[in-house]
């Protein structure tokens, strides 16, 4: 049973398995129908395209070349219209070209020089020899003409020398910042732009005559502003100008021109030495402290020094400066920059060459001063210096190397007048000795003394080296600098520096101390020839001992002596030797007269007599005393020693000289009996011996 049902189920799947196949038969043959259909379809459809494109290709070529041809001729009646515009471009702009551009409205004219332009590029690459190439040529250059005419007239027309109080108030403005220039700017935006669109324009074209407008216009403007500043100068309210509040509802102020020229030294000294610290700082990592105000060598006795000459010079120095300054922001708004080196060259030249010009003159002037001995205006020139120095960075900033070149010479020139001046006062100080100081005056002359005070006081030439040395320490960086390039000055500093390491600033003072050291020796050899001038050897010693009592104290009650110490370590002890060995020589004097009351020689008197001898001897030895201490104290009175504490010190030296020798002297013979009239000898006590000391050196006595 069970093999009969297998055999079934078998017999059954055959079946089926039979049926399926014959049915998928049947579908293939089915697709293979439908395929042959679709593969016919296709061959039609592909014939029936390809009669297709061989009917629209032809058309579509042709329809490609048309348009082809329509853009030719839309580019040839463009050229066309092109070509005849340059053609009649000289009919269309000759008027516009001929009246000129009108201010506030260049940019038409521009553009019709842009089509002259257009049209000269067109005839001289296709038609050189055509006669339209000369008209529009002439009539482009006409217009270039008309523009820079115009460039010109804009310029004159808004640039006006600034007045010379505006110009002040331009060079105490404490900050160099843009926008305290734009209240002096007499250029309106509008013309800035206006001139700045004709050169950019006048560039591109390389037309660069408007490169040669600028710079004279411009120039001019700041060469009338300094010149109209001089004038000013030379009027009687110079000094002392108001200057006008920046800010409403302030008042003005009026501060004396030396004072505001501090203020602003001032200022950039501070300005040097914070860079200084702050360069210092940065490479070495080490912090210096502010002691005292940087400036304080800018003080206000060094504008006694100058004289008003100098301080109107570095006024212009500073305007010239101020206006540059202006110049070279208002020229970046209009000129191209690639012009700004030449036009600013040119623009600043001549108003450079015043201020070359006006230090030659005033250095000149200066030098005729010393010559005469006026030693003020020497000093002027250590302070005119420094300052100009101090001007140096502003003048890196604002110049360029060529310019830098010309200010250099007033660097120069003030420092070889500088030189001269230090190296004029040694050669002065020499000859004194049979000249005398001119430009101070001399009271001092007649009874017989030449060139010497009769009363041996203070000579003029030690009060007035003094004076000059002490007031040299204040510009002693800047005498420093000059001395640093004289071979015999660097060499005694090498010698200075090889026994002590000094700092830069301390080598500025080294080298003054040298120069003092100088000036002090040839003093002292011509005090000393001097007072061989004086007949009595009592007067030429106080002579010498008034001077050089005078040079001590004056080192000492001021820094000279530090510095002078640098170069001459033993210099204090140097004079108090000297003037203990005068005072010595100037006690010697009385020798002579002590002689004659000596009693070492003298007979001893016996109950009040001596013999007859000896009477002869003590009326001798009495008159001879009374003659030389009247003569002595005769001259004595007339001679004048000013300082109070030498004075009563020579006082007292004499009493304890004089008067214990002439106590014992007239105790022991004043009340012997060698004379018939003993008044006639015996004349003086001792208290009037020392009261007549007492009134030496008191002419009113």
């Amino acid at each position: 049973m069970n093999n009969l049902d297998s055999c079934g189920q078998a017999f059954y799947k055959l079946e089926k398995e039979t049926s399926n196949l014959a049915l998928l038969k049947d579908r293939v043959e089915k697709y293979h129908d439908l395929s042959n259909q679709m593969s016919s379809i296709l061959t039609v459809f592909e014939q029936r395209l390809g009669k297709l494109e061989q009917t629209i290709l032809p058309v579509y070529e042709e329809t490609e070349q048309l348009q082809k041809r329509q853009q030719n001729l839309d580019a040839t009646l463009g050229c066309l219209e092109s070509v005849l515009a340059h053609y009649d471009v000289s009919q269309e702009v000759c008027n516009l070209v001929h009246q000129g551009p009108l201010e506030g409205n260049v940019n038409i004219f521009l553009e019709a020089l842009g089509k002259l332009r257009a049209a000269m590029d067109y005839f001289l690459h296709h038609n050189s020899q055509s006669v339209e190439l000369e008209n529009v040529t002439s009539l482009f250059n006409t217009g270039c003409e008309g523009l820079n005419q115009h460039f010109r007239l804009l310029l004159k027309k808004h640039s006006l020398p600034l007045k010379p109080v505006d110009l002040l108030d331009l060079i105490y403005i404490e900050d160099d910042s843009s926008d305290e220039y734009t209240s002096f700017r007499q250029l309106s935006q509008s013309t800035r732009e206006e001139l700045g669109t004709i050169a950019h324009w006048l560039e591109q074209n390389l037309r660069r005559e408007y490169t040669i407008i600028y710079a004279v216009e411009r120039g001019d403007v700041v060469l009338r502003s300094l010149q109209n500043l001089k004038d000013h100068q030379k009027s009687s309210s110079w000094g002392h100008e108001a200057l006008k509040p920046r800010h409403s509802g302030r008042p003005e102020v009026k501060k004396n021109t030396s004072a505001r020229l501090q203020q602003i030294f001032e200022r950039k000294a501070n300005k040097l030495y914070l860079r200084a610290t702050q360069t210092l700082e940065q490479s070495t990592g080490i912090s210096i402290k502010k002691a005292s105000s940087h400036s304080e060598h800018l003080s206000a006795e060094e504008f006694v020094d100058g004289d008003q000459e100098l301080d109107k010079y570095l006024v212009m120095l500073l305007g010239l400066q101020r206006l540059l300054n202006w110049e070279r922001a208002l020229m970046t708004e209009i000129v191209p920059s690639s012009k700004h080196g030449d036009v600013f060259s040119k623009l600043a030249y001549n108003s450079i060459e015043l201020v070359v010009k006006d230090a030659e003159a005033i250095t000149n002037r200066i030098m005729r001063c010393i010559s005469r001995k006026e030693w003020t205006s020497a000093l002027g020139i250590f302070s005119a210096l420094k300052r100009v120095i101090l001007l140096q960075p502003d003048i890196e900033r604002t110049y360029d190397l060529q310019q830098r070149e010309q200010l250099t010479k007033v660097l120069n020139k003030l420092q070889v007048t500088g030189s001269k001046a230090l190296e004029h006062f040694l050669d002065v100080i020499k000859g004194e000795s049979g000249t005398n100081i001119v430009g101070m005056s001399s009271s001092t002359l007649g009874y017989g003394y030449v060139n010497v005070p009769k009363d041996a006081t203070v000579h003029e030439l030690t009060s007035n080296t003094i004076w000059f040395i002490e007031h040299v320490y204040d510009h002693y960086d800047v005498i420093g600098s000059i001395l640093q390039q004289d071979v015999l000055y660097s060499t005694q500093l090498d010698t200075i520096l090889m026994k002590k390491a000094l700092p830069a600033e301390e080598r500025n003072k080294a080298l003054l101390a040298i120069y003092i050291k100088k000036a002090l020796a040839e003093l002292n050899l011509s005090i000393m020839n001097k007072c061989e001038q004086y007949n009595d050897q009592a007067t030429k010693h106080l002579f010498r001992l008034n001077n050089i009592h005078y040079i001590l104290k004056s080192l000492q009650q001021s820094n000279l002596m530090d510095m002078v110490t640098l170069a001459e370590p033993d210099c204090e002890q140097c004079y108090l030797d000297m003037i203990r060995e005068l005072k010595f020589s100037y006690q010697k004097t009385w020798s002579k007269m002590l002689i004659s009351i000596g009693v070492d020689e003298l007979p001893r008197p016996s109950h009040g007599k001596v013999k007859d001898k000896d009477r002869s001897i003590l009326k001798e030895r009495f008159s001879n005393f009374n003659k030389d201490f009247e003569e002595a104290c005769k001259v004595q009175r007339g001679i004048s020693i000013p300082d109070v504490i030498l004075r009563e010190g020579i006082k007292r030296d004499n009493v304890e000289h004089i008067l214990p020798k002439y106590n014992k002297f007239y105790e022991m013979y004043a009340t012997v009996q060698f004379s018939k009239n003993p008044e006639k000898y015996v004349k003086y006590r001792p208290h009037e011996i020392n009261q007549m000391l007492s009134k030496l050196f008191d002419d009113s006595a």
